[in-house]
Order: C-alpha cells, then sequence, then structure tokens
C-alpha cells in the first residue's frame, strides 16, 4: 500500500498544482470582461497544463520557477485572507483586489529574485580557512580547493583561465578538485580545455582530482566521453585519486576516495597505510564519514557536493532532514577539521539563491 501511494505521489503532487494554477489564472480572468464565457476557462486550463508542463523536469529552471510563483503566491493568498478580514477602509481593499488578482506582487518578487540568483551564481570569490595543527610541517601549507564548478552551467573555458589566473597569483603549496568539476552537459572539448587550464594553475606540490557523482556521467544516455576517457585527460596535467594516497614534500599525506555513489574501499581500508604522525588530508566529494575520519586520525576532510543548497532553502531541508552531515562551512570536532565548499558553479539551472559560489584557501600552520 505504501508502495503503491509512493508511485502515485508525483501524478498526485502535479495533480494539486495543476488545480492551484487553474484558480490562480480564473481570478486574473475575473479583471476582464469577455464575451465568451468559455474563453477564461480555456486560457486558464492552458495555463495549469504549461506551468504542470514545466515541472515534468525535475531538474530544470522551469520547475525552479513554477515553483517560487507557487510559493510567493501562497503568502499572498494569506495576506489576502488577512486584508479581507481586517478593518481596512473599503478604498484600500479594492486597490489590494486588483494587484491581488493580476498577480503582479508574485510576478515581480519571483522575477527580482531569479535576477539576484543569475547574478549571483556569476560571482566568485575567495573564502580563507586557517587551521593550527599539533602536528609537524615544514613551514605553513596552504591548499586551494576548487569544487562543484559544473563546467558549462555558468562558466566557459575563458571565464575558468581567468579565473585560475587570479588564483595563480598567490601559489598554493598544492590545488585539490573535489569533484563534481564537470558534469553530463559538459562537451568533450570544454572537458579537454578545462583539464588543461586547471593544470597550469602553478602548485609547488602539484594538482589533485577526485571523481564526484556527476563526473562519472551516469545521468545521459550519450555522454560526451567515459569517465576512462575523462581520467586519461586530466591525467595529463593532474594526479587523479582514486582510493590512494600520496605524500607530499610539504608533509602532508594527501588522500583521495572514489565518489560515495559508486562502490569504493572503506575509510578504515585506506588509512591502513597510512602514517598517522603525518598531516592527513582527506579528499572526499560527499561530506560524509566525519565521525569515522575523526576516529581514525584525518587531520582534514575537503568536500563539496552540496552547493550550500544552491536554491534556498534547500540547503537547510537537506541538513534538518539529515541527508547532508553538513552543509557548508568548515566543522571541528577536536583536531578533526572538515571543510564544505560552496563550489565555483552550479548544476542544472543559472541560478544560485543559497549561498555562494567560491574558491577556498586552506591555511595550516603548527601551533
Amino acid at each position: 500500500m505504501l508502495i503503491q501511494l509512493f508511485n502515485w505521489l508525483p501524478q498526485m503532487i502535479y495533480a494539486l498544482v495543476g488545480i492551484y494554477f487553474y484558480f490562480f489564472f480564473r481570478r486574473f480572468m475575473t479583471l476582464f470582461s469577455w464575451k465568451r464565457k468559455a474563453w477564461p476557462v480555456v486560457l486558464s486550463v492552458s495555463g495549469a497544463i504549461l506551468c504542470v508542463a514545466s515541472c515534468i523536469r525535475l531538474y530544470r529552471f522551469g520547475t525552479v520557477l513554477v515553483l517560487h510563483i507557487l510559493v510567493v503566491n501562497l503568502v499572498m493568498d494569506v495576506i489576502n485572507i488577512l486584508i479581507r478580514r481586517s478593518k481596512s477602509k473599503e478604498e484600500t481593499r479594492k486597490k489590494w483586489s486588483i494587484l491581488y488578482r493580476s498577480g503582479i506582487l508574485t510576478f515581480v518578487l519571483v522575477l527580482a529574485w531569479m535576477g539576484y540568483g543569475y547574478w549571483n551564481i556569476h560571482q566568485v570569490s575567495e573564502t580563507i580557512y586557517e587551521i593550527q595543527t599539533e602536528k609537524p610541517l615544514k613551514e605553513e601549507v596552504e591548499i586551494l580547493q576548487i569544487s562543484d564548478l559544473h563546467m558549462g552551467t555558468t562558466m566557459d573555458p575563458d571565464h575558468l583561465a581567468r579565473l585560475c589566473e587570479e588564483m595563480g597569483k598567490t601559489p598554493p603549496d598544492l590545488v585539490v578538485l573535489t569533484g563534481d568539476i564537470f558534469d553530463e552537459h559538459t562537451s568533450r572539448e570544454w572537458m579537454e580545455q578545462a583539464a588543461e587550464i586547471l593544470g597550469r594553475i602553478p602548485a609547488k606540490d602539484g594538482v589533485y582530482y577526485v571523481f564526484g557523482n556527476h563526473d562519472y556521467n551516469r545521468y545521459v544516455n550519450h555522454p560526451a566521453y567515459t569517465p576512462k576517457e575523462l581520467e586519461e585527460t586530466l591525467e595529463q596535467g593532474i594526479s587523479v585519486l582514486a582510493d590512494e594516497q600520496e605524500t607530499l614534500p610539504c608533509g602532508v599525506t594527501l588522500m583521495g576516495r572514489k565518489d560515495a555513489s559508486v562502490p569504493r574501499k572503506s575509510a578504515e581500508e585506506l588509512f591502513q597505510e597510512v602514517n598517522s604522525d603525518s598531516y592527513v588530508v582527506m579528499l572526499d566529494h560527499h561530506p560524509v564519514d566525519g565521525e569515522i575520519n575523526a576516529r581514525l586520525g584525518v587531520d582534514l576532510q575537503l568536500s563539496g557536493h552540496t552547493h550550500a543548497g544552491q536554491i534556498f532553502p534547500m540547503g537547510q531541508i537537506s541538513y534538518a532532514l539529515g541527508i547532508n552531515e553538513q552543509n557548508y562551512g568548515m566543522e571541528t570536532k577536536g583536531t578533526f577539521h572538515r571543510i564544505v565548499s560552496s563550489g565555483m558553479g552550479g548544476w542544472g539551472y543559472p541560478v544560485r539563491t543559497g549561498g555562494c559560489c567560491e574558491y577556498v584557501r586552506v591555511r595550516i600552520k603548527e601551533k
């Protein structure tokens, strides 16, 4: 019974959305005089069908737009009830009634919010974290983290090259790319160009890469390249770590995990060959296994994946429901630190109303 209900849930939601928008458009039609009474019904049904059709493909901008219109207009419904029950002047109620039925306030607010989201996703800032450790380091170590670029959604190779040039003006000890740098919509040409650009960032101890769930190109039937072809392209200037570790000249032991969406070794298996006296940095696209990594002796975990929600308030909802262990920022448990980046871009639609786009610098020094 529960399974059948779950299977029918999307259809039920679509039906409710369609019914709501039918009455939304009927309300708008009351602003006009119609010679034929059938026209308001026909236009309202057409508008409702168009709204539902825009939501069929969940991870598209049309869905985001329709859901925002729905939520804002529900708020307007509540305000309308309050005004109608208030002791406002009759003239005030009439003016509000016209605004309410036209839906103009809803559309202005949603378009302004989406406009902000479009502007926000094209702003890339630098975020700096400073960490102290009791473990011996040869000198202060600086790590540059780039995550969740989703090449092609909001950034082309020229824009990426300008950003990488800016980042390279202060060369870090190492660069880490923590997954979803590409996705199923990245063309092979842009993938190759981006790999070459990222591999050029000056770093004393090299550039390292771990796969994210979108890097595997599993969400389309005809991907532009395979994961193997991506890895071979990256390896021309970037070291790919897939459940592997490497001890670097700066004194850091770098561990790179396969993405949590594919079969991979456990953290315990990976840690068997690690010198726990060295400063251990774990690269894992998903912000998972925090308690396990802390217990094993990982000093720093660098992750992405969450986009800090990208569309507000999805990040907060995901965290509250336990879908993500951490939404954004740095979390500390004893000597263990985990940094989750919001990423340099976005996925699915070119708007970001939750969080910001960033690259991260982590500066580690002895106490």
